[in-house]
């Protein structure tokens, strides 16, 4: 609960950053950072199914995370017993210092549990409800925002918009990508497919890239790279490197990388990794110091809404609004303007976002003056990737 308080009040960037900072460890730590990402998550449908115990009016933002903290230990997580999700929230709000409200979330906590189905019929909280108590609003039902969902509806990948929804909320398992050299890949792969392999147990992976022998990178990013449609030695200038997962694929196809960002503290993060020695710049995408047509590629990643990757970054999905997106409008068009300019004359510009929503993407590179489109890839949340965005720009004037 304070971790939920101290991401709301702008004390701590993410909820998971929060709970660091509570130096919670062990066991505790894995169950309360699952406890607070979901309840952050998912506040939308819990805030609906709590209103109807709750006096209308403005509720105390403890109590209301008191109630979300419970209600997903009550309809997500099946191995918390009833009574203990409710009695352990209650005391929780005890030790907030708001024992006056323990009597109502005590009540609603009760009510609530009055709701939670005994049989599981499908993933997540929803599985442990009633048909008739599952929200008709879209919004509601997957705890998005109704801009969001208004976006989003006209480019859904098929016509069951339930299961397009419900996708931005599931988070597929440890996905790396094969080192140039390493295949077969040892271990216990759930599922491979070329390069790529999925992981039941993410300890198996990470000692497999510990070795070397493989990255961890969601399927979907691994579409940047693939339709950058890099040659051997091609000179490539990856202008939002940070993290990094970009430009280590694109080494191992054997381009030529430089790795830049606006940011000091994340090129000092890169430059511990051996791979991107003597390869980094501290570099304004706004105002590139290069000179024209330095590059056969460009890709800028840019800064976006996060709304293809929410299952791995929920806080984001609460940010998503047309302030928010119109000040993201900027950066976006502002970088891939500046980007334009270091590609050579018959070199290839990549656009790329972690974003489904075409007010980021496709406004974006369907605008650009000069530049006609070779590829275009929109990559939806699936039980195996995350989401997102990938375009592949020449000059109009021909390869």
């Amino acid at each position: 609960m304070r971790a939920l308080r101290a991401w709301a009040e702008g004390a701590s960037h993410t909820v998971a950053e929060a709970i660091d900072a509570l130096h919670v460890s062990g066991p505790d730590a894995a169950l309360a950072r699952e406890i607070a990402l979901g309840a952050m998550a998912q506040r939308r449908l819990y805030d609906h199914l709590a209103d109807r115990f709750l006096k209308p009016g403005r509720q105390s933002e403890t109590l209301r995370d008191c109630l979300r903290i419970m209600a997903h230990q009550l309809f997500a997580l099946d191995r918390i017993p009833p009574h203990a999700a409710v009695g352990e929230s209650v005391q929780a709000l005890r030790s907030m210092g708001e024992p006056m409200l323990t009597g109502v979330a005590n009540a609603v906590g009760r009510k609530l549990a009055a709701m939670r189905q005994e049989e599981r019929r499908g993933d997540g909280p929803l599985g442990r409800l009633a048909p008739a108590d599952i929200p008709e609003s879209v919004g509601i039902r997957y705890s998005l925002p109704d801009e969001l969902v208004n976006d989003l509806r006209p480019v859904l990948p098929h016509e069951d918009s339930n299961a397009c929804f419900a996708a931005l909320n599931h988070l597929p398992p440890l996905c790396t990508r094969a080192r140039p050299g390493c295949l077969p890949m040892p271990g216990h792969p759930v599922r491979v497919e070329g390069d790529w392999a999925w992981w039941e147990d993410p300890a198996e992976a990470l000692a497999l890239v510990e070795d070397g022998r493989c990255t961890v990178q969601d399927r979907a990013q691994g579409e940047v790279a693939e339709i950058c449609r890099i040659r051997p030695g091609d000179r490539v200038l990856d202008l939002c490197a940070a993290p990094g997962g970009k430009a280590r694929a694109l080494l191992d196809l054997r381009a030529d990388v430089v790795l830049a960002d606006a940011s000091p503290s994340k090129i000092r993060d890169l430059a511990r990794d051996p791979d991107f020695q003597n390869r980094l710049i501290v570099q304004d995408g706004f105002r590139p110091a290069f000179a024209s047509g330095s590059f056969d590629v460009v890709v800028v990643d840019a800064p976006c809404s996060n709304s293809g990757v929410l299952a791995r970054r929920p806080e984001a999905r609460w940010r998503y609004d047309r302030t928010h997106l119109a000040a993201l409008e900027k950066i976006q068009k502002r970088l891939l303007r500046g980007a334009a300019d270091l590609v050579a004359d018959d070199g290839r510009l990549v656009y790329a976002t972690c974003s489904l929503s075409p007010r980021e993407n496709q406004a974006i590179t369907h605008q650009l003056d000069g530049w006609r489109i070779l590829a275009e890839r929109v990559t939806w949340p699936d039980a195996w990737q995350l989401g997102g965005y990938a375009c592949l720009l020449v000059r109009s004037r021909g390869l």
